[in-house]
């Protein structure tokens, strides 16, 4: 599933093609990755199998539209997703809203985890940040109150991430359904543009398949 500042992708800024025809100039990135496993939200869904990804973007004006396609996890197979989001700001505080729909054409399962239901599900997704300190929500609109919510710092080279799953009434494999909590620590150094070494440690959870903690390794190729 992806996020706009999932793990699995290092950060990287693209090749910009300007249209001199356009009102307003058009940006297109575009970028494919692997990683040692697939890290989200600070769960290892690729149970350590590599994972191979592309993301291809368009920019114009503080809208951003495109699509993420992975190999996927081990528990719900290939996967696809549609983002928009709109970026500005107000001085020196940026914001931005936008949405992110994941869709599983060839596994999806039919229980609920994390908040997220059957073979597709809609984040909602919104963010403030100011000096290098960035806040983001993303509220699963299709799973009830179900909320994800990070807290992270920019420190050059290294940035730090806190996230926290909110009660969220999930359903076992068996049937039952128990609320399901979960906090974590990703401490990320990016060696350059392309290479980056994510420690991700679980910090509280009810959730007794989580390790405590998973290393992922990803290197992006931007064209």
């Amino acid at each position: 599933m992806k996020t706009f500042n999932k793990t699995l992708i290092a950060a990287a800024t693209i090749t910009t093609f300007g249209l001199a025809a356009a009102p307003t100039a058009l940006a297109l990135d575009a970028s494919a990755s692997v990683a040692t496993s697939y890290l989200w939200r600070g769960l290892d869904l690729g149970s350590g199998t590599p994972a191979l990804s592309a993301d291809v973007s368009t920019t114009t004006g503080g809208l951003t539209t495109g699509l993420w396609v992975s190999s996927g996890d081990t528990g719900s197979g290939t996967e696809y997703d549609l983002y928009l989001n709109y970026a500005g700001s107000v001085g020196a505080l940026d914001y931005s809203v936008g949405a992110a729909r994941y869709n599983y054409p060839t596994g999806g399962w039919d229980g609920e985890v994390a908040g997220f239901e059957g073979s597709d599900a809609t984040d909602v997704i919104y963010s403030l940040s100011y000096m290098g300190v960035t806040a983001t929500v993303y509220d699963a609109d299709d799973a009830g109150d179900s909320q994800y919510n990070t807290l992270s710092f920019d420190l050059g080279p290294v940035s730090v991430l806190l996230g926290d799953h909110d009660e969220v009434e999930t359903e076992l494999s068996d049937g039952s359904m128990f609320l399901a909590e979960m906090s974590h620590m990703d401490l990320t150094y990016s060696v350059n543009d392309s290479l980056s070494f994510t420690v991700s440690s679980v910090i509280s959870s009810n959730l007794a398949s989580e390790t405590d903690t998973t290393v992922v390794a990803s290197y992006t190729l931007p064209f």
